[in-house]
């Protein structure tokens, strides 16, 4: 049963299409299970903000919108609603807070920054110092240890120039992250538009150290759903390396919950 958990809409400023046309899209490709994960709203205390990314007033709008499809598809796919989200220390709180009225059905984590974005606004993961990489690690890791993400989106983000000091970095990484029963997502829209991930010498370890694997379409058009030769070129891939992604029914879908304290 094919399924996928990553797709976007037109309200993160980068993708385009109608809600309607990629549930549309999915049924037409036989996509069983379609989970929407657009670029959350952030609460930045400062007047930066990102432009790819919704804004907080444009959330109630998005799940009512899917909602409403839910119930119209009921028949012929499953729909989930969730967010994509990095995690950022000083605004996770905030964050969680803002969405628990939503009662959303998951979230991904999807990280390109450090620390809190928009105290390094121009840091992506593609291009990591040593220290910005084991620092990545950390703040990933602590993220992925609150217990709230279903899975790990494009975890090989993350790139270095030293070969040997990136993979003893992945090793470690993705063993914690075995440890913590967290799928890895192998992007498909990456391997698309060849882009620097998938990074083959993260996935070779990913390999080696037996992680649950995804495929996610990461989908910023309906017309990317429909896209079979590339999906089955991934999986291929995957396949090669002695991979086997993981089937829908062995995704633990984590409900977003802000912990209680006290």
């Amino acid at each position: 049963m094919r399924y996928n958990l990553h797709t976007h809409t037109y309200r993160c400023h980068h993708a385009t299409g109608t809600d309607r046309e990629y549930v549309e899209a999915a049924i037409q490709a036989g996509i069983r299970v379609l989970g929407f994960a657009d670029h959350c709203p952030q609460f930045f205390p400062t007047d930066y903000y990102s432009n790819f990314r919704m804004r907080p007033e444009e959330a109630e709008e998005y799940v009512e919108s899917l909602r409403a499809l839910q119930k119209e598809y009921q028949k012929d796919i499953r729909i989930l609603i969730g967010f994509e989200t990095e995690y950022y220390p000083a605004l996770f709180e905030d964050f969680m807070r803002f969405i628990e009225p939503l009662k959303l059905d998951y979230l991904i984590m999807g990280q390109h920054f450090i620390r809190n974005e928009y105290e390094v606004q121009d840091y992506y993961a593609s291009r990591a110092t040593r220290e910005q990489a084991e620092e990545y690690v950390r703040q990933t890791l602590e993220g992925l240890s609150s217990g709230v993400f279903t899975y790990f989106a494009h975890p090989d983000i993350l790139r270095h120039e030293d070969s040997t000091f990136y993979r003893n970095l992945m090793r470690d990484f993705c063993q914690q992250i075995k440890a913590m029963d967290i799928p890895l997502e192998y992007n498909i829209l990456g391997y698309r538009n060849k882009k620097w991930y998938p990074n083959p010498a993260f996935w070779q370890v990913v390999a080696e150290v037996g992680n649950k694997v995804v495929l996610g379409y990461d989908a910023h058009q309906p017309e990317a759903l429909a896209q079979e030769q590339v999906y089955d070129a991934c999986l291929g891939y995957l396949n090669a390396l002695g991979i086997k992604p993981v089937p829908f029914d062995e995704i633990t879908l984590r409900k977003p919950k802000r912990p209680r304290r006290g």
